[in-house]
């Protein structure tokens, strides 16, 4: 095998081989990492982070982004539960207790959160395609309307769950000692990328992404399906948010800050192009797994969490002059 072919199998199993290695330093220098609980802890992270990065590689590889991510976290369970408080409450059944302890509705709460999280993302979809607006004014501007919103609603204050029966089974509950978040997530990720690879969802998303112009005259109606990939966006985040409020058994108005940086980076890291049409679901799985265990080494070495946001905002810069790098050696 020569050079050029080494660099090439090395290039292709790169993220691979980070994975190993960062599991081969986790085992050789803390003796925590290989324990039951803290492997749960890593699926646990893996999944809220794997639900948004999935979200943003969708928006990207149709040439956009998605910055709404981290709000929704919060907007979406928040929103939702005072939806439900309200619906509830038509038929005299009141669900706050002492102003912000959940005891009911549990079912309708989690089924207008999922549809909270489409209606934003589908709402953002159309702005930007409507208007020709950028996706990224357009979400940048969601972001602070959200994010203020759901301190709106219930004046700032966090919902508790832990006296709703049932609610913290999505972010508890576990299958065979595997969570049941992350079999979940395993799920809908293996239907995203079946779908990506052999239906019309996945052909559509990157002919959009890769060329929207010869997409167009192809017949191809780019701006539906970059309303289908901000509503599949938003799907995933408000997932997440219930996944992370399930688990923490309570939804806080700041729960989900910064988030939106950490699926930008997993994205990036994953190989998904900003400029759209370049990437594949795999990687972005590969590159969740390579995060959550930075992260996971970084907490058992007991480094700040400002070394996290260090480490996301390297990771942008790098894959952003890698992106640049490949742009110029193509031309």
């Amino acid at each position: 095998m020569n050079n050029k072919q080494v660099k090439q199998v090395l290039g292709d199993n790169m993220l691979l081989i980070i994975i190993i290695l960062l599991v081969a330093m986790g085992a050789l220098f803390t003796d925590s990492f290989l324990t039951l609980y803290n492997i749960k802890n890593l699926l646990y992270s893996m999944t809220v982070y794997g639900f948004l990065a999935l979200g943003q590689s969708m928006v990207m590889l149709v040439s956009e982004l998605n910055l709404t991510q981290g709000s929704l976290l919060s907007f979406a369970p928040t929103f939702a539960m005072f939806l439900t408080s309200k619906i509830l409450g038509l038929t005299g059944r009141n669900i706050l207790v002492g102003g912000n302890y959940i005891t009911g509705g549990l079912v309708l709460y989690m089924v207008l959160a999922i549809l909270v999280g489409m209606l934003v993302g589908f709402l953002m979809g159309i702005i930007i395609v409507k208007f020709n607006v950028s996706s990224l004014v357009v979400t940048l501007g969601m972001m602070y309307t959200l994010g203020g919103g759901v301190f709106f609603l219930f004046n700032g204050y966090s919902l508790y769950l832990n006296r709703l029966e049932g609610a913290k089974w999505l972010g508890t509950a576990e299958l065979f000692s595997i969570p049941v978040s992350f079999v979940l997530f395993a799920l809908v990720s293996g239907i995203l990328i079946w779908a990506m690879k052999y239906t019309k969802l996945g052909r559509r998303i990157y002919a959009t992404g890769g060329n929207e112009r010869a997409a167009t005259y192809a017949g191809i109606n780019t701006k539906k399906w970059k309303v289908i990939a901000f509503a599949i966006s938003g799907t995933l985040a408000s997932i997440a948010g219930l996944i992370y409020s399930s688990r923490v058994e309570s939804v806080d108005p700041v729960q989900g800050t910064g988030y939106q940086m950490f699926a930008l980076a997993i994205a990036v890291v994953g190989g998904v192009s900003m400029e759209g049409g370049r990437g594949t679901l795999v990687g972005t799985l590969m590159a969740t797994a390579i995060v959550a265990l930075i992260f996971n080494v970084m907490s058992l070495f007991n480094l700040f969490s400002w070394y996290q946001t260090m480490f996301i905002g390297a990771i942008i810069l790098i894959a952003a002059i890698q992106q640049a790098y490949n742009r110029k050696s193509l031309v």
